[in-house]
């Protein structure tokens, strides 16, 4: 496959992975533990409130760069996130992995990146399973699910929270890039 040919060739600590990610206030846990013979109860959210929206840049070591917003990212978001908070903090020779999601697909985001000496490899169409961010995605809803944010101010201090510890308590979310 064209794409590992690729990414083999590249030191795994210069790789980063980035992608966004959308949460409410309805998030619940999707299993609970009962005594046997018993039913958990548990309360649903009546209103799931705004979507918030998490782009992230992850690498080996840690979370690169965060931003939380309001509704959903477009074009112009993405652009900004990558300008704004990843571009400062990756060196020469980093190699930013995304999916091809329509947002990252602009010539401007590829542009941007190549300035800085940087390269930019899109993920084969359909394969979320070769991004670590996607277990580092599971890893913040769960979070978010067990503690219960039901206000955006908690949404946002619990994503924050979980995304700055998160890398550095799951290895196995980079488990496909060791191996």
């Amino acid at each position: 496959m064209e794409y590992w040919s690729e990414v083999r060739e590249i030191e795994a600590s210069k790789l980063i992975f980035i992608d966004e990610s959308g949460v409410n206030l309805a998030l619940l846990r999707l299993y609970a533990r009962a005594l046997i013979g018993r039913r958990d109860r548990g309360r649903k959210p009546q209103k799931r409130g705004r979507n918030i929206s998490i782009i992230s840049a992850i690498s080996l070591e840690k979370v690169v760069a965060s931003v939380n917003i309001y509704g959903a990212v477009d074009a112009v978001t993405f652009e900004g996130f990558i300008l704004k908070e990843v571009l400062p903090k990756i060196k020469e020779g980093d190699c930013l992995i995304m999916d091809n999601a329509k947002i990252h697909l602009g010539e401007m985001v590829r542009e941007i990146i190549e300035q800085e000496k940087a390269r930019l490899i899109y993920l084969p169409p359909y394969s979320p399973e070769f991004s670590p961010i996607e277990n580092f995605w599971s890893k913040v809803k769960a979070m978010l699910r067990k503690l219960k944010a039901r206000t955006y101010k908690k949404i946002f201090a619990i994503g924050l929270l979980t995304v700055a510890t998160v890398p550095h308590k799951s290895e196995n979310c980079y488990g496909i890039i060791i191996n």
